[in-house]
């Protein structure tokens, strides 16, 4: 994982004097045949915009170096803002999961529906060879409120960006389908 550490290092993160193109990531590319299901029955889950810290919301991946550094590759970078791939994983993943409820992106004002949002606080590469997916969720309605931390640390498989965007988004359906199963039972109620 040092060589990982080293070419971030070198060729990404220090933005040496090279005319190369920027490489572009996506945690999920579009698909023709991706199904589409509509639920018009059932609770209403409204997905709010996945909130970030500024510097993981950046278009340079993350990759942190130490305890106390986190730096963003000049080189390899997000297709798209990180906050709006990471909001539309979600709705898709809770869709698939949460068979019974609409899941729904963006505001909405009806009192009855229920309110998630997401509060990102790691999703980097560490100079450990792992990759982090950290946060907190928050699910309310009304006078209901429910709240949960989670963390995950994936081991890399290999050196390089596409190996590092590959766990990030493992890692982000694995937490996609934890968070189901702990949505599933309030939605039920």
């Amino acid at each position: 994982m040092k060589n990982l550490l080293i070419a971030m290092l070198l060729a990404g993160v220090t933005g040496c004097a090279t005319t190369d193109t920027p490489a572009y990531y996506a945690l999920v590319l579009p698909q023709a045949d991706a199904p589409v299901r509509q639920v018009t029955q059932g609770p209403r889950l409204i997905v709010d915009m996945v909130s970030l810290p500024e510097y993981l919301n950046d278009l340079g991946i993350a990759y942190q170096l130490n305890d106390v550094q986190i730096v963003t590759a000049n080189q390899a970078r997000w297709a798209e803002s990180l906050d709006k791939q990471l909001t539309r994983s979600l709705v898709m993943g809770l869709s698939q999961h949460l068979k019974q409820a609409q899941v729904l992106e963006g505001p909405d004002i009806l009192s009855d529906a229920w309110h998630l949002s997401l509060q990102v606080s790691g999703f980097q590469g560490r100079f450990d060879g792992q990759a982090i997916v950290a946060g907190r969720w928050v699910l309310k309605r009304g006078d209901k409120t429910f709240s949960e931390a989670f963390q995950r640390t994936i081991p890399l498989s290999e050196d390089g960006y596409p190996a590092l965007v590959r766990t990030l988004r493992e890692g982000w359906q694995q937490e996609i389908v934890t968070l189901a199963g702990q949505l599933q039972p309030v939605l039920a109620d």
